[in-house]
C-alpha cells in the first residue's frame, strides 16, 4: 500500500474518533475526586502509580484523562478513564468505572475506543456507543450489574 493511502486511512480513523469526543473535556472534574479515590481509580483502570507518576500496562508513563459523570443520577459518580498511550493502539484505552455494592470500582469497558452517551436508557443508565474506525459502532447497555454489548456491528 502506498504511503499516501496509509496517511488517508489514518486521517479517516482520527476523524471517525473525533465525532465521539464528549462535549465536556476530559479532566475538568477530577478536583471532585480525593487522592485516595484517584489511586483506586488508577488501579481499577489497570494503571500503576510510582513516585507521583502514572504508568500504563506497558509500564510507560502516561497522563490518564478522567471524566466524572453521574450516569444514572443517583448521586454516586461514575468515572470514564481514557489512557492515551500507543500501548493500547491509536485510540488509547477507555475504561468506565462504576462502584459495586461493596464500594469497589469495577471496570465496565477496558478496551480501545471513544464513547458517546446516547439518549436511550436501560434501568436508569444511558446506552453508550463506542466509536472507532468505520461507519458502524457497537452500543453497550446496562443489564442491572454491568454494561454489556447490546448492538453489534456486522463486519462481513
Amino acid at each position: 500500500m502506498k504511503k499516501h493511502n496509509l496517511c488517508l486511512i489514518f486521517l479517516f480513523e482520527i476523524l471517525a474518533a473525533v465525532q465521539f469526543l464528549p462535549l465536556t473535556a476530559f479532566g475538568h472534574e477530577t478536583r471532585s475526586l480525593t487522592p485516595s479515590e484517584l489511586k483506586e481509580i488508577y488501579s481499577a483502570a489497570g494503571l500503576t502509580e510510582r513516585n507521583g507518576k502514572i504508568f500504563d500496562a506497558c509500564d510507560r508513563p502516561t497522563k490518564p484523562e478522567i471524566e466524572v459523570k453521574d450516569l444514572n443520577t443517583d448521586g454516586t459518580p461514575e468515572v470514564f478513564v481514557h489512557v492515551p498511550s500507543l500501548c493500547y493502539g491509536h485510540s488509547g484505552n477507555l475504561s468506565l468505572l462504576i462502584k459495586d455494592k461493596k464500594g469497589n470500582w469495577k471496570d465496565n469497558f477496558g478496551f480501545t475506543g471513544v464513547y458517546r452517551i446516547l439518549d436511550t436508557k436501560s434501568m436508569g443508565y444511558p446506552d453508550i456507543e463506542i466509536g472507532g474506525p468505520g461507519t458502524c459502532f457497537p452500543v453497550w447497555r446496562w443489564n442491572g450489574k454491568a454494561y454489556a454489548i447490546h448492538k453489534r456491528c456486522d463486519r462481513r
